[in-house]
């Protein structure tokens, strides 16, 4: 809350009675991702003294309808999200970061980047949006339901390259995970996470974006980021037989 008192008096009054506000959540998340950006978001509101509140929707919906104002924004998108929807707003602070690492059984298969993927059997986890994404052209995929699933098809040999993600706060996999496998020197694919608003909330940005900062400086949105990912992690070890 002392944030508030570096900004303009005018910035201030523009915002600074309490409100609630929408925002969209990836509806087919099952991962700490979606409940981590939730997370860090939902404090950042609390410290100034708003209340913020989030509707599960897909994400090519969300969008649409944070374009047309009937939403207020989003917790996670891309950077490049805003630069033909002029009614959105960037957060310049990064909330979150996905990488996409690769995992072979050969070491000596070291493709580059996702186009080299395109003559290989590839393995990955089902409802990951943004894998399915970049692997439009990769013509033999096998989805899975677990990471460990993607792994164990590797091991396998029912196909050349297991791709992951990663995100902030998500612990590393465990080497008995990786036992005879090995991961690529360096990511194939990686974004930087940010939250937007729609522009008719840009009275929002300096504040939100000064309390986002500091969260970030301080470690508070890691801590919330890694409880998101531990719970989530907890919540699918309950689910399992």
């Amino acid at each position: 809350m002392f944030l508030i008192g570096l900004l303009p008096a005018a910035s201030r009054q523009a915002w600074a009675a309490p409100q609630r506000w929408r925002f969209a959540t990836d509806s087919n998340d099952r991962s700490g991702l979606a409940p981590a950006g939730r997370a860090v978001l939902r404090r950042a509101f609390e410290r100034l003294g708003q209340v913020l509140e989030f509707e599960p929707l897909p994400l090519r919906r969300s969008l649409r309808l944070t374009e047309l104002g009937q939403l207020d924004g989003e917790p996670l998108r891309i950077a490049s999200i805003v630069d033909r929807r002029p009614q959105l707003l960037l957060v310049p602070v990064a909330i979150s970061r996905v990488e996409v690492w690769g995992f072979v059984g050969d070491a000596a298969l070291q493709p580059h980047d996702m186009a080299e993927l395109r003559p290989l059997r590839v393995a990955h986890q089902r409802g990951i949006l943004l894998l399915e994404q970049l692997l439009g052209e990769v013509a033999r995929r096998v989805e899975a339901t677990t990471p460990d699933d993607v792994l164990r098809l590797l091991r396998l040999r029912v196909v050349d390259i297991g791709l992951l993600t990663l995100a902030s706060g998500q612990a590393p996999l465990r080497p008995a995970q990786l036992e005879g496998l090995v991961p690529l020197t360096a990511p194939l694919y990686s974004s930087s996470l940010y939250p937007v608003l729609h522009r008719s909330h840009a009275q929002l940005l300096p504040a939100l974006t000064a309390v986002l900062q500091e969260m970030e400086s301080s470690g508070e949105s890691d801590g919330l980021r890694r409880k998101a990912w531990a719970d989530a992690r907890e919540g699918a070890a309950a689910l399992s037989p």
